[in-house]
């Protein structure tokens, strides 16, 4: 006989755990006081499961007013809105009503599981179960234990999870569990971009979607509702007192004046008809069939992302130079007219830039990685501060579909055309920028990064956990731990350092950033 499960709460979240229930195999009963959005419910999953070709399952959800007295479920999840008052009163009423060995579960996506369990008699049967809207759809649910939870309480929710064909993450009971915690800094670094005109909010989306994310963070504010995301950046705020997730005045303004993405018609993009706006895409010069023979180009570095770069460019341009070593600048061919530094990706090449400007002639174009690099500092100490374009490529090249390109207040007209044509040979698209410590994409992607080492480091989740969760809950390209061993430890501490230093030290790298440099290293075992 199949067991019990019990669900109160007929809303989106309610109905939609109820259809991924039932296509686990369970009886599912959905308490549902009110009328109207009980049938609402009812509609959505049989809806549901005649999309899906099996009425089985919608005849295996029962819609009820009430909680039945006493009750028999050997697993109860509330998913009633996110009120703590309201939560808190029906756990308590389900401590009261079902046997003392029912598992009970709370799908709260912001509060705090340990203090909801506090009104349940037996709190060690008490976990949390985060899924993620929509429930169907969405593979991950995120297992919250807190400090009254038992091993058996935390067994047996892996086991729902696995019966409903869903997948577990394992959590501490902290503000944003995992995925909305270490998914902040995408909305939040993103605010404070747009709010420095670091580029349009068009174009920073598209930047993000260069990256490998499926949509940019102002698209996604939009899809959610500025008003939802702005009070889980409030709820993590409030709880952590963390400056880092401290909300965006932009971001309060909007939702004050009614400008909240689609379900208002209007947030940061207009809905009009129902009418997806348009998006941006940088547009990619395409290349000649011919190989570039007049351009000279060399490069100055080493390490994956001056290899790979080193491998683009020989495809397309055949005189092609490489110095590994900056101990042999002075070898540096005196015919190369564009130069393309990458150094090692970690340290300002300022003084560098200077021997180039010192050695080669004004027509010559030098690019700098601007991640890594002050470039304003660097301008001031050149004879030709014009012919030096800022580049972003985070890192590595094939993940990264457009590159940031800086229009800095130095640079000439020309010089920007010229890195527009040199990337677009490459099948790259460029975005002009503004000149701010981590552009647009070291910013987003640097403190995601650092936020997934922060919470291995304070043992909210494993590394395996994070990687699992940010994939599956949030779409990322890549775990954020992978995605920063790939750009590098150092490379990342570099950029959120300068960060730091104009924005404040709540943005500055965590001491275990180094330990992604260390092959095979999980980055929690620096913790101390």
């Amino acid at each position: 006989m199949p067991e019990r499960l019990l669900i109160v709460g007929g809303g989106t979240m309610g109905s939609g755990i109820a259809l991924a229930a039932a296509r686990g195999g369970y009886d599912v009963d959905v308490i549902e006081p009110d009328g109207p959005a009980r049938e609402r419910g009812a509609a959505y999953v049989e809806r549901e499961a005649q999309r899906l070709g099996d009425l089985s399952v919608s005849e295996r959800v029962h819609w009820q007013g009430s909680v039945p007295q006493p009750c028999s479920a050997r697993v109860a999840i509330e998913a009633v809105p996110e009120r703590f008052d309201l939560k808190r009163d029906v756990l308590a009423t389900l401590g009261k009503v079902l046997p003392e060995d029912a598992l009970i579960a709370t799908n709260t996506s912001s509060l705090a599981v340990a203090e909801l369990a506090g009104s349940v008699p037996h709190p060690e049967r008490v976990v949390g179960l985060h899924f993620f809207n929509p429930p169907v759809r969405m593979q991950l649910v995120e297992v919250v234990y807190a400090p009254q939870s038992g091993d058996e309480a935390i067994a047996r929710a892996h086991e729902v999870v696995a019966a409903m064909g869903k997948t577990a993450a394992l959590t501490a009971d902290t503000p944003g569990f995992i995925v909305n915690r270490v998914a902040r800094p995408y909305y939040l670094q993103s605010l404070r971009a747009l709010e420095r005109n670091v580029a349009s909010v068009e174009e920073l989306d598209a930047l993000a979607r260069a990256a490998g994310f499926r949509m940019g963070p102002f698209e996604l504010m939009d899809l959610i509702g500025l008003d939802v995301n702005l009070a889980t950046t409030e709820s993590i705020y409030a709880r952590t007192e963390a400056e880092r997730f401290a909300p965006v005045g932009l971001q309060r303004t909007m939702v004050a004046q009614g400008l909240l993405g689609r379900k208002t018609g209007a947030g940061f993009y207009r809905y009009e008809k129902e009418e997806k706006p348009s998006r941006f895409d940088p547009k990619v010069t395409s290349p000649d069939v011919a190989v570039n023979d007049q351009e000279f180009v060399a490069i100055v570095g080493f390490g994956d992302r001056a290899d790979a770069l080193a491998e683009r460019i020989a495809s397309r341009y055949s005189r092609l130079q490489r110095i590994e070593n900056d101990e042999l600048l002075d070898e540096l061919s005196l015919e190369a007219t564009i130069v393309i530094d990458v150094g090692d990706g970690a340290s300002d090449r300022g003084e560098v830039v200077a021997q180039f400007d010192s050695l080669l002639g004004p027509e010559s174009i030098v690019f700098v990685d601007a991640y890594a690099t002050d470039l304003a500092a660097c301008a001031r100490r050149l004879r030709h501060a014009e012919r030096v374009v800022g580049y972003g490529i985070l890192g590595a090249i094939d993940r990264q579909s457009a590159v940031e390109v800086v229009d800095s207040a130095t640079v000439s007209d020309d010089a920007l055309e010229l890195a527009q044509e040199l990337f677009g040979a490459l099948g790259k698209g460029a975005v002009l920028v503004e000149d701010v410590p981590g552009l647009f994409l070291g910013r987003i992607v640097g403190s995601i990064v650092n936020e997934a080492i922060v919470a291995v480091a304070e043992d909210i989740a494993s590394a395996d956990d994070i990687e699992l969760a940010m994939r599956l809950g949030a779409s990322y390209p890549i775990g954020p731990i992978a995605w920063g061993r790939e750009i590098g430890g150092a490379r990342v501490a570099r950029i959120l350092r300068r960060l730091a230093q104009a924005e404040g030290e709540a943005f500055a790298p965590h001491r275990s950033l180094w330990m992604l440099d260390v092959e095979e290293q999980d980055p929690g075992d620096s913790a101390g």
